[in-house]
């Protein structure tokens, strides 16, 4: 259940590259565009994200759409079901709350 430094990295760059920039809004939205992308990566809907992290369904969909969630701990079944770092994720998600208050 191990991911390479390099396909955090690269999830990180191409989340930010395929916006209009690095821009703030794009940045605020970062946690949400990395955790999408690698789900659809691993081929798991919404759904089956949702009960491998052990989350309602409501929660994944605004994870997806911007929610940046508080407990660690669900953090944590967040990057297991991503096959994530979590310190890599923990540090994507402080960057989209750091500018989810700049971008509001």
């Amino acid at each position: 259940m191990s991911t390479s430094s390099d396909d955090a990295n690269k999830l990180i760059v191409s989340a930010v590259s395929s916006g209009a920039g690095a821009d703030r809004q794009v940045l605020a939205n970062l946690l949400a565009s990395c955790v999408e992308r690698r789900r659809r990566q691993l081929g798991f809907s919404v759904e089956r994200a949702a009960e491998l992290a052990g989350i309602p369904v409501w929660q994944w969909n605004a994870l997806e759409r911007g929610w940046v969630p508080s407990d660690p701990n669900v953090l944590k079944a967040i990057a297991w079901t991503l096959q994530a770092c979590y310190h890599h994720l923990s540090l994507i998600a402080e960057v989209s709350l750091y500018n989810q208050d700049w971008a509001a």
